[in-house]
């Protein structure tokens, strides 16, 4: 029965189909709306750019009679269905860019009144601010400090200034002699309305630290705020990046983290502790860290090395030394000068991890005119320290504002006498007179940098200088480790410059290795 009814079903269909059909089909070509003078994307400034737009708009249809929709959405919507802002209502586009720093959507609607056919055309729009890209330079009057921005909108060389943003924008400067700048790309908060990613700048000094939103430089959170626990002392502080997973925090010779792959809100944790009796410390100001390792610390109560993997824990982790290493990484009686990474080098299979190699200068507490220089190989948390004694004959030996080139010659830059800048090689303790800058000026700082963007890309030593309340930040090329030729741009402001940092939309927490 359940046969015949499927029969009688397809033949009634069979029947239907042969039915003679009377309808009036009209099989002219559809309408063609084409808009012309519109690009495939765009890339504005907020509170700074206008988008002007004059399109060309013509149809098929002789007779047709337009009316016109201009908007714009959001891409990176959660929870919700974006919602489509209307700009303008009119054939062109004039309209002053207010939107947030972010992906959004542009959109124009054409639509024939005569036929009610419409055409859509959706354009991409990468909103930026001018506090996106540019170098940062960290500053401060003896007291106070703040944030000075040099304008890079079509390459790496500076074309314009923006002073003391940090408290123009935020209504006071924060206090303290500046420290470190370091960059967080996946730092959380909330100033989106929502917890998510921001890219963050932190500005860091001898008594306070500010997370600042890259695209408002806005500040987020300060020290007040920034833990969840209020702290006992204020500085000195700094912030960089860990492990892959982890943010670190030293306030005060104590250290803190924020696990970034779990659950969080921009707040650091509570003090590390030394071991189970909580016994005091004091971590110097100079660390090893970098995306891609362990953070190593050294504290100057015990003259001890200490790790932290990726965050986590309640306690620093100990290091084991290593077999003929020159010095214990424990209670080794030596105050540390100066500490930074140098390499990291992948193992291959069975290891399948990373081993670093850093530096490191040492004055021992017993008798302060012994000086060592030393190489430090770590795997882990196991250490091999190889030691050079420093001997008055050597520039190092009254060396400062030390610093290392990570990742590229084995060599470490230093200051002597105020206004001579050295390097030293490292394979063969060769030390050569770099730069001397003009009289009167004293050296503040020296960095290595390197940049891979396409149209910005930079391997620049760099030196901060002052004299009369003024800054100089003079930027080089080098060639085999060494300066080369004049400055490619010397950067001026007031105050006295303690950092530099390039920031760009494609810069991450990985583009350079946050030390000293």
């Amino acid at each position: 029965m359940k046969n015949l009814w499927i029969y009688v079903m397809v033949v009634m269909a069979m029947m239907t189909a042969c039915k003679k059909d009377h309808s009036n089909y009209d099989y002219k070509t559809g309408e063609k709306i084409t808009v012309k003078g519109i690009e495939s994307s765009y890339t504005l400034i907020s509170e700074l750019d206008r988008l002007t737009l004059t399109p060309e708009v013509s149809s098929t249809e002789p007779n047709a009679q337009f009316e016109y929709l201009w908007g714009i959405y959001e891409t990176n919507v959660q929870g919700s269905a974006p919602v489509l802002d209307t700009l303008a209502k009119t054939k062109d586009l004039n309209y002053l860019i207010k939107q947030a720093a972010k992906g959004w959507v542009l959109v124009y609607r054409v639509t024939n009144k005569t036929t009610g056919y419409s055409q859509y055309i959706n354009v991409p729009v990468n909103v930026v601010t001018e506090f996106t890209r540019g170098w940062y330079v960290a500053k401060d009057d003896g007291t106070q400090s703040d944030l000075d921005l040099f304008l890079t909108p079509t390459s790496i060389v500076p074309v314009g200034k923006r002073e003391n943003l940090y408290s123009s924008i935020n209504g006071s400067k924060l206090p303290g002699q500046a420290n470190l700048l370091s960059f967080l790309s996946a730092y959380k908060s909330t100033v989106t309305g929502t917890l998510g990613n921001t890219r963050t700048l932190v500005l860091s000094t001898d008594k306070d630290v500010a997370t600042v939103n890259v695209n408002t430089l806005k500040k987020i959170f300060t020290l007040d705020n920034l833990l969840f626990d209020a702290p006992t002392v204020k500085g000195p502080c700094q912030v960089f990046p860990g492990g892959g997973s982890a943010y670190y925090l030293i306030n005060g010779g104590n250290v803190h983290s924020i696990v970034n792959i779990s659950a969080n809100i921009g707040k650091f944790g509570g003090r590390f502790l030394k071991d189970a009796s909580n016994t005091p410390y004091s971590i110097s100001k100079y660390f090893m860290s970098n995306t891609s390792s362990n953070a190593y610390f050294f504290d100057e109560t015990s003259s001890t090395f200490f790790g932290i993997g990726s965050g986590y824990g309640t306690a620093l982790s100990s290091i084991s030394d290593v077999t003929g290493t020159s010095m214990s990484a424990s209670n080794n009686n030596q105050k540390l000068l100066y500490m930074g990474l140098k390499s990291g080098t992948y193992l291959p299979s069975p290891a399948l991890r990373y081993v670093f190699s850093g530096c490191a200068v040492f004055q021992d507490k017993s008798n302060s005119s012994n000086k060592t220089l030393s190489n430090i190989d770590i795997d882990g948390y196991t250490m091999k320290l190889t030691n050079t004694s420093l001997t008055t004959a050597d520039q190092l030996y009254n060396g400062a504002n030390m610093t290392l080139m990570y990742g590229q010659e084995n060599l470490m830059y230093f200051s002597v006498g105020g206004n001579q800048v050295w390097s030293r090689n490292l394979s063969n303790n060769f030390e050569k007179l770099e730069y001397t800058v003009p009289a009167g000026e004293q050296i503040t700082f020296i960095r290595h940098k390197t940049g891979a963007e396409t149209g910005y890309a930079y391997n620049y030593i760099m030196l901060g200088s002052k004299i009369n309340g003024t800054y100089k930040i003079r930027m080089f090329n080098k060639a085999s480790g060494s300066i080369s030729g004049n400055p490619v741009a010397t950067l001026e402001g007031t105050g006295t410059a303690k950092d530099i940092l390039y920031i760009s939309p494609s810069v991450s927490e990985s583009t350079n290795t946050i030390q000293w």
